[in-house]
């Protein structure tokens, strides 16, 4: 009996010690590579990257191409698990790695197309942007072909393959990225979920309009659905709940700032530019800071795992940030099917006939689910990714119109003319190519010019659009149509105002007498305010300074809201304390 315990005790003891073993070799393997060479397929020439105590890499190449292939490497060796999230994300594929649970999001993302719509971007792509996008590409699938010792421990338990990246798949990630920033079409939503039970003057003092504006002069609508009998009944209910199985959209709550100040303005005699853009918080973080230098290059900054490029910062002559500006550039619209002719819908020509595409959805676990989405004219039909049983013999559809979804969207061909512009009208007309997610972008140069572009692309809507797109309308009547677009150079801009600063915090960026409509539901402006507070504070401003705003915690709102705050009453068992906290 001893000799058997003894035996069993140096059997467990062995395994024990095995299975240390096999961690520590897999921790070995599955770190990256960050001392020494590696022999990469695909680069022109030797690339160095270096990398700071805070693990940040700098990029050293030959070309522009080398750069970001090098990108692509330092991604994928340090941010493979996030990318493979984001691509399916993208692809709407989440429920092959987590099951039913992730499944109405899938759903969803079909129906939208985001996959669809980068594969026709990619397309249309010019010669410039698939350079870009091959290479980055190239540098993620040689670490996943050569330098990849193990896979990540998500890979492992969730026993998933990475799978080679591609164009599309960069290209899928920055339309999610718009629509992470574009949220309108959830307001036009909630205004819709309202009009069955409210008169349009209680909608408006529920969404009430900016601060100091009158609600848009707009059509009854809750009448208008009353005629199109959408005030009750199983499709409406269907459509509002797809703001609650889509992925979120729209940046209510949270804001951004970005300002920038003039030599004169500043403590060292040369412009100061800060941005804190305020997006979810994330583990990993969703920026990845990087910096690359090639002939004509030398950018440093935050970029986006999945994506080629320098999104926020600077390079040798120019600097920059973003906020959101929040335009009105997603529209619903509710489509009238053929009675006789299930696959057609009714236009203001005519009827035509959907696009139909077939999607199959696979699930960990389950069923694969296989499904039909449509899209009109105007654009998916989202109210297919709904929970109604027989949505295809539906009467009425719900289609999406959003710029960011256009097949010329070329954004990394704007991304790259940004990176390397040198001054700031240079970086101003480079934005001008920007279709999505619009962004009120701060730029310094190093000769002392600082400026403001919003850029991105915005509808224009004819004057007997009655609906001002504040609600889905419906999509036969040519009136709802978008007209074209707002000229490139004629969103709101500024250069070198005479006070000596620019800033944005998502409030209304033009004056009364700008003679295009942006949106209605800009961010309200008490953030805003209190920069302008801050930096009217001192003749100039240090870096310090600029720290100690971005930290700055007083709330312009506050002071408004706790005189009602403090009329409250009530029999709750903790209001006393929460009074005396407010007091």
């Amino acid at each position: 009996m001893k000799r058997w315990i003894k035996t069993t005790a140096w059997s467990l003891a062995g395994l024990a010690a095995l299975s240390v073993a096999a961690v520590a070799l897999y921790v070995w393997r599955v770190h990256p590579v960050h001392e020494g060479s590696l022999a990469l397929p695909g680069l022109n020439a030797e690339v160095l990257i270096e990398r700071d105590a805070h693990g940040i890499p700098s990029i050293r190449a030959q070309s522009m191409e080398d750069a970001l292939y090098a990108l692509g490497v330092v991604h994928a060796q340090d941010r493979l698990w996030q990318m493979e999230v984001h691509r399916r994300i993208g692809a709407g594929r989440l429920a092959e790695a987590f099951g039913a649970p992730a499944l109405a999001n899938d759903r969803f993302l079909r129906a939208l197309g985001v996959r669809r719509a980068a594969l026709a971007q990619w397309e249309r792509a010019s010669p410039a942007s698939r350079a870009a996008l091959q290479a980055y590409s190239a540098g993620v699938n040689a670490v996943l072909r050569e330098a990849l010792g193990a896979r990540p421990p998500e890979f492992l338990v969730l026993g998933i393959q990475p799978e080679p990246w591609t164009p599309v798949d960069s290209l899928s990630w920055a339309l999610m990225m718009a629509w992470v920033l574009g949220g309108n079409w959830t307001t036009e939503m909630q205004r819709l979920r309202l009009s069955s039970k409210l008169p349009r003057e209680r909608i408006d003092e529920l969404i009430p309009p900016y601060p100091g504006e009158q609600p848009l002069p707009a059509r009854d609508y809750p009448e208008l659905y009353r005629e199109l009998g959408l005030n009750a009944g199983a499709v409406r209910q269907a459509w509002l709940q797809l703001p609650e199985i889509a992925p979120p959209s729209g940046v209510e709550g949270v804001g951004s700032n970005n300002w920038v100040v003039a030599g004169a303005r500043s403590t060292t005699g040369r412009p100061l530019l800060a941005n804190d853009p305020h997006l979810g918080l994330n583990t990993p973080a969703l920026w990845y800071f990087a910096r690359l230098q090639a002939p004509g290059l030398d950018v440093a900054g935050a970029t986006l795992p999945g994506v080629p490029g320098v999104l926020l910062g600077q390079n040798a002559r120019v600097a920059w940030g973003f906020t959101n500006t929040g335009p009105d550039v997603q529209d619903l619209y509710i489509e009238e099917v053929v009675p006789t002719e299930p696959a057609r819908y009714r236009t203001p020509q005519g009827t035509a006939a959907f696009e139909v595409f077939d999607e199959v959805i696979r699930v960990r676990g389950g069923e694969e689910v296989r499904m039909k989405v449509r899209r009109t004219r105007h654009g998916p039909v989202i109210s297919d990714a709904g929970t109604l049983a027989d949505a295809l013999s539906a009467r009425h559809v719900l289609a999406m119109r959003w710029t960011a979804l256009d097949a010329d969207a070329g954004v990394i061909e704007t991304l790259l003319a940004m990176m390397r512009a040198n001054s700031v009208p240079a970086f101003v007309q480079a934005a001008e190519g920007w279709v999505a997610p619009m962004q009120n972008m701060v730029v310094a140069d190093a000769e002392g010019a600082i400026g403001f572009v919003a850029a991105g692309r915005v509808p224009l809507r004819g004057p007997e659009h009655d609906l001002r797109g504040l609600v889905p309308a419906p999509g036969w009547d040519a009136r709802y149509d978008w007209m074209g677009w707002v000229p490139a150079d004629q969103t709101p801009r500024e250069r070198d105002p005479a006070r000596g600063w620019i800033a944005t915090a998502n409030q209304r960026i033009h004056d009364p007498a700008y003679p295009h409509f942006i949106t209605s539901d800009w961010s309200l402006p008490y953030r805003q305010q209190r920069i302008e507070q801050l930096l009217q504070a001192r003749p100039r401003h240090s870096i310090e300074d600029l720290a100690r705003m971005q930290a700055d915690e007083k709330s312009l709102a506050a002071p408004r809201l706790l005189p009602w705050l403090l009329r409250a009453q009530s029999s709750h068992p903790q209001a006393a304390a929460a009074m005396q906290a407010l007091r």
